[in-house]
């Protein structure tokens, strides 16, 4: 497994990821299978990042 990505990258990321599927949304259409794709694709990110964000205040609080 590779290192792990930093909370400002996942955002970073997140956002970008988030301008395609917007910008999906607008050329493809809401329901389209590419627009569906980078939904899902920034439910990861997010998910990714509340995790970390949650390890980070579990870790803190010890």
């Amino acid at each position: 497994m590779g290192r792990p990505i930093s909370n400002e990258a996942l955002l970073l990321e997140i956002e970008k990821k988030r301008e395609q599927m917007i910008q999906s949304g607008l050329e493809n259409g809401l329901r389209s299978h590419k627009t569906l794709e980078l939904s899902i694709q920034v439910d990861n990110l997010m998910n990714a990042f509340n995790q970390s964000r949650s390890a980070h205040l579990f870790l803190n609080i010890k």
